[in-house]
């Protein structure tokens, strides 16, 4: 299994590879609420801690939130003894800003015995200060598009203010008909690119037709004219 490092290097590499934003649109506590969780457990384990009123504020608005996790398997989560955690589900923005890895699990060493065992291999390996398994046991590296909360969160910004409630239909037609098409598999995205575009030629055709001419195509599909062509039919 080929070792990755998940730097920003790897990340933004990725990015441009899928043709999105080099770092994920929803890396914020008001935008997303695996984001908010990370950051405020984070706080919790000896970091910077969000403001207490203001931890409580979001708590009260991601739980509400059809978003936030229905059991603990889905919830981010610190497990472990203080010294050597275990972190699962975890924002992969909020990681890096930390630890400075893209990755969703991480878990340090179990115990002393561990650590020199990898140590010691790696060291014979060559491998680099930079590498990871220096300070970690296990990683699961994770690019923001493959988090389950991305898709669900992009379909809500693109009709509406987040929330947890009945989010409506969507307010920009257009941006949402491209984004559904972008998601097609190469090919059929091809297709649907192709459809879209003709649809717009025809469209724009249609109104730039003198009047006269648009009355003389709708009489000629009139409901006499389809009468007439069943009765041919027949």
């Amino acid at each position: 299994m080929n070792h990755i490092d998940p730097n920003i290097h790897w990340y933004t590499g990725i990015s441009r590879e899928r043709g999105v934003r080099p770092r994920c649109p929803f890396a914020s506590v008001h935008r997303c609420p695996r984001f908010y969780q990370s950051l405020s457990l984070l706080g919790g384990a000896g970091s910077t801690k969000i403001a207490p009123s203001e931890d409580q504020r979001l708590s009260k608005r991601w739980k509400k939130s059809d978003l936030w996790p229905a059991t603990d398997e889905q919830a981010t989560s610190i497990m472990g003894s203080p010294g050597r955690p275990i972190y699962s589900n975890f924002c992969p923005e909020v990681a890096y800003e930390q630890f400075g890895l893209f990755a969703v699990s991480f878990a340090r060493y179990a115990d002393e015995i561990d650590s020199d065992a990898a140590h010691a291999q790696l060291g014979r390996h060559g491998a680099p200060p930079t590498d990871w398994r220096w300070a970690w046991s296990s990683v699961a590296p994770l690019h923001y598009t493959e988090c389950p909360l991305y898709s669900p969160l992009d379909l809500n910004h693109s009709s509406s203010e987040i929330g947890g409630k009945d989010q409506g239909p969507p307010k920009d037609v257009q941006q949402t008909l491209l984004r559904a098409i972008w998601n097609f598999p190469p090919f059929w995205r091809g297709v649907g690119v192709t459809i879209l575009v003709l649809s717009l030629m025809a469209f724009a055709f249609r109104l730039s037709l003198p009047e006269r001419t648009k009355e003389h195509f709708l009489g000629a599909f009139s409901t006499d004219t389809v009468k007439q062509m069943n009765s041919i039919g027949k």
